[in-house]
């Protein structure tokens, strides 16, 4: 459980770092990836995309690790989100047919990395028993508080003749 929340912490780091780096300054990260941004909407869909997105992962993955029951989930998306990236960036250099530079190769190699290592975690994980379901006790067994009998009321209960509708019931 401790190296599923080490993976989860170091995520939570680079993530939120790389969103808030995108968030303040979304014009050099840019220009770090080759991006142009022309447009003030480009501007800000650079913000919410790779800024805002990354961020609330990173956050939703912060809360994952402070209860053991999350840890699971929190690792299958990890898991999901780095493989689809990473096959979007092999997907991508196959279809575009370009190289990968420098910075595109070591985006590639953490996004691996990371997907292998969550996915190392998720295994190590001791699987969770499931939950047998209570035994309920028989009416005979429960204390008398517990049990709500309402057979004397129900028996008390007079309802009118069918012949007479406008006479009221007694509770």
């Amino acid at each position: 459980m401790l190296f599923a929340r080490i993976v989860l912490l170091v995520q939570v780091v680079v993530m939120g770092g790389v969103g808030l780096a995108y968030w303040l300054r979304p014009y050099e990260m840019a220009n770090l990836n080759g991006m142009l941004l022309m447009e003030s909407v480009s501007v800000s869909n650079t913000r919410v995309y790779y800024g805002g997105l990354q961020l609330g992962l990173a956050l939703f993955l912060l809360w994952s690790t402070r209860r053991p029951e999350r840890l699971r989930s929190a690792l299958v998306l990890l898991i999901t989100m780095q493989a689809a990236l990473v096959l979007a960036r092999l997907g991508s250099l196959w279809l575009d047919g370009g190289t990968l530079r420098n910075l595109d190769l070591g985006a590639l190699a953490y996004k691996v990395g990371s997907a292998l290592l969550a996915l190392l975690a998720l295994y190590r994980l001791k699987p969770v028993p499931a939950a047998e379901p209570p035994v309920p006790l028989p009416p005979a067994e429960l204390p008398r508080g517990e049990f709500d009998d309402d057979f004397g009321r129900l028996q008390r209960r007079q309802e009118p003749p069918l012949d007479r509708p406008d006479q009221a019931r007694q509770d």
